[in-house]
């Protein structure tokens, strides 16, 4: 006998192990479904300890259901001990290696504790797995762009590859709009793109307050406060206790200068009603007190930011904001306590001695302080912690370049920062990447050297002009080659900023990408490569080559399962569509049994 307790309720079912149909058929579905629902409900309130033991139940009764792995991986994870999640996680896999949800959720884990390129491949063995999990190509394009300071080229590639292949199958989703609107909005600066990409995520689902959020944030940004009201006001009719969701509408109100008293009153109801609802909200916290710290009532602000702390302690913006507060009030030694205090809780599990990429601001706005109070070393081994933990920390490069050039040690350090910053970014550039050129080239304007300025504007435009290369790709929404891979240089290491000579060897290049093969595949061998500087290059199977030697050739009609264009000196060639033969492709992968 089988039984479980959920609330006030009590269920029984016989599961003998004795029964004939349980030895043919396995556990019923409907015990693992419950056992994992119960789970997942007690994990979101809190209860690991309870919710450990559904998901623990639920192993007992199949080794081979993912979402029972999982489970207990997230509560491992939730208490910090990420050994064993990923144990877990192995364990599962060992079970049902082909599941492409535990291998996006080791990527994941792999991210949070800072080891971003095993995190890629991981991200990269989920794909191969199922080339149209969503979640999977969201995680590697979110990764690559934000982490690894890639463009929002190389991102867009992921998002169109992700859109076809979940149309190849059938499926659509919302979330995937979402994040690439997010992506095309945060790093590429396209309002209208995003805003395309962001209907059509309300069309597949209106009640996505994830896209809801982005959408309004983008139009108050823009300046388009009706636009922006409208998009909350929609979001709390259905969800009316999303944090987030009043966090920002508050921070649109504390925007809006021709409101006057009444909008400074509404942006205060606003951050009280998101508190209500939830009192832990580190970053509401820290909207909150940034705003009363505004409004001058410094005091006030210092116990919200302490508050803030306490609620979360690995909050790192919340622990800069209070450094950086009690700097402005001229207590240099309370603002050390606060910044050294926030590096120990928010260092990540393999940072090393600079904590990781979440102390990275931390020790940038350390370094400000020590600058501001004349004490320039210390300066410079902050700058250089938070280069160690974020070698492309936008902030802490031009924050140490511009002080070098202060305290007169002239151009040449400061231009030696920037260029190592520089060549810490791929091409297409990011927006952090444009940024820190615009900052370059600032510099060397102020200083009134207009003749180096003008060489940087040169460099810069340069630099972006590889961008049209991947737009171009991007519009043609290619699928990819059948049977092929994509193999991605890996990127040199750091040379740290410290002026330290050793550098680390050059890595291999790395496989990202395996496609399977689908039937009757005419280009077997076919690989895409992408270069250093951003460039797509194909190489084709060798009977294939007498036929693909010109551009001439190219633009004859090959009945091939290929893609709809391919990169030639720089230009599309567009190809005949072909439909897929997809009947041996099996893409029932139990995904009931999967989160």
């Amino acid at each position: 006998m089988f039984d479980w307790r959920g609330g006030n309720e009590q269920t029984s079912y016989v599961v003998s192990s004795s029964s004939p149909s349980r030895s043919r058929l396995g556990p019923l579905k409907v015990n693992l479904d419950k056992l994992t629902y119960l789970g997942r409900k007690s994990l979101q309130r809190g209860k690991v300890d309870e919710a450990q033991e559904f998901y623990s139940e639920a192993t007992a009764l199949d080794k081979s259901d993912g979402r029972a792995w999982l489970g207990l991986s997230r509560c491992y994870a939730k208490r910090r001990n990420f050994k064993e999640a990923e144990k877990y996680l192995e364990i599962g896999l060992q079970h049902c290696d082909d599941n492409e949800y535990l291998l996006q959720s080791m990527g994941a884990l792999k991210e949070r504790i800072g080891s971003l390129s095993e995190a890629e491949r991981w991200y990269a063995k989920a794909l191969r797995v199922m080339p149209s999990h969503a979640a999977s190509w969201i995680s590697l394009a979110q990764l690559r762009t934000r982490k690894l300071g890639q463009g929002v080229g190389i991102g867009r590639m992921c998002f169109v590859n992700a859109e076809y292949e979940m149309r190849a199958v059938g499926k659509n989703s919302s979330h995937l709009y979402s994040a690439w609107g997010g992506m095309e909005y945060k790093q590429g600066g396209d309002v209208e793109t995003a805003r395309d990409l962001f209907r059509k995520s309300l069309e597949l689902d209106p009640r996505s307050s994830a896209t809801w959020l982005q959408l309004g944030v983008m139009e108050g940004d823009n300046g388009n406060f009706k636009a922006a009201e409208e998009c909350f006001e929609t979001c709390l009719e259905y969800d009316p206790k999303n944090s987030r969701i009043l966090q920002a509408y508050a921070i649109l109100e504390t925007k809006n200068s021709k409101g006057g008293k009444a909008s400074q009153r509404k942006a205060i109801e606003l951050f009280e009603q998101a508190l209500k609802y939830n009192k832990r909200d580190a970053g509401v916290l820290q909207a909150y007190a940034l705003y009363v710290a505004k409004l001058g009532d410094l005091e006030s602000a210092r116990n919200l930011l302490v508050k803030g702390t306490k609620a979360n302690p690995r909050h790192a913006p919340v622990w800069q904001a209070w450094g950086v507060l009690e700097t402005r009030c001229g207590d240099p030694d309370e603002a050390r306590r606060v910044f050294q205090e926030g590096i120990w809780a928010c260092a990540q599990a393999g940072g090393g001695q600079s904590g990781g990429r979440r102390c990275a601001n931390l020790w940038q706005a350390w370094g400000v302080m020590e600058s501001s109070v004349g004490d320039f070393s210390a300066a410079r081994r902050c700058f250089n912690r938070a280069l160690d933990a974020d070698r492309r920390n936008v902030a802490a490069v031009t924050a140490w370049a511009l002080m070098e050039q202060e305290v007169g040690s002239g151009k040449k350090d400061a231009r030696m920062i920037f260029e190592r910053g520089l060549k810490q970014f791929s091409s297409p550039p990011s927006e952090i990447k444009i940024a820190l050129w615009n900052s370059y080239e600032l510099m060397e304007r102020n200083s009134g050297d207009l003749k180096a300025a003008a060489q940087i504007e040169e460099r810069k435009m340069s630099d972006t002009m590889v961008d049209e290369t991947f737009k171009q790709v991007a519009a043609a929404s290619f699928p990819s080659l059948p049977g092929a891979k994509i193999v991605r240089e890996q990127e040199q290491s750091y040379d740290d900023l410290a002026m330290i000579a050793e550098k680390a060897p050059k890595q291999p290049d790395e496989e990202v990408m395996r496609w399977k093969r689908r039937k009757d595949a005419t280009l077997k061998e076919g690989q895409i490569w992408m270069s250093e500087d951003g460039f797509v290059e194909g190489k084709m199977p060798q009977k294939k080559m007498a036929k693909a030697n010109s551009v001439k050739g190219l633009k004859k009609k090959v009945k091939s399962t290929s893609s709809t264009g391919i990169l030639v000196n720089k230009k599309i060639v567009k190809k005949k569509d072909v439909e897929y033969d997809d009947n041996n492709n099996n893409n029932d992968n139990n995904n009931n049994n999967n989160e």
